[in-house]
């Protein structure tokens, strides 16, 4: 049996370094992602015609805070979008009048357990009360970033698909009682 020199075995040894260089990159790179700001989108979709709600503002508080909401206006998508960061030199609000006295842009805060949002419609879930756009929904952070979150649609045949990061609410529009009401 003939006896291989290690000058034959240098490309073998010189290939799997470079992929023990690259699964350390990969790890390391990972790892540091989580220490970056990741972004939260908050989809208003009408449960009735699966249209995107765009051009409305979405409460939102972070963790049990009894603070202020931040009022984030959504996009011609229909996203109100949300940097959370543990780095307290990248917390920002922008503010912005267009959602009143607590409207912000480009909302970079920081990171809690628990999201909280109200949508100022009515929500699209069974055996709700009339008065649901007063309510005030708490999400899990880890579950929106691992998986994503959709809510359940009562009020028609629309439905979403979870997305990382991403919450879809299902509402709809005040009925003009409910707006008299109000």
């Amino acid at each position: 049996m003939p006896v291989i020199a290690c000058r034959d075995c240098l490309p073998v040894t010189s290939f799997a370094r470079g992929i023990v260089g690259l699964f350390l990159l990969f790890v390391l790179g990972s790892s540091g992602t989580a220490l970056h700001a990741q972004t939260i989108r908050i989809k208003l979709v009408n449960g009735r015609t699966g249209r995107v709600i765009a051009g409305t503002c979405v409460n939102v508080w972070l963790g049990n805070e009894r603070k202020s909401a931040m009022a984030i206006p959504t996009d011609n998508d229909g996203v109100a979008s949300l940097r959370l960061t543990d780095n307290d030199a990248e917390i920002n609000t922008d503010h912005w009048k267009g959602c009143g006295d607590f409207g912000v842009i480009n909302p970079v805060a920081k990171f809690a357990s628990s999201i909280r949002i109200n949508a100022g419609y009515v929500l699209c879930q069974v055996r709700q009360p009339d008065h649901t756009w007063l309510a005030i929904q708490t999400f899990s952070t880890e579950e929106v970033l691992q998986s994503g979150v959709v809510t359940v649609n009562a009020c028609g045949e629309a439905n979403a698909s979870p997305i990382p990061g991403e919450i879809v609410l299902f509402v709809r529009p005040l009925s003009w009682w409910e707006k008299l009401k109000e």
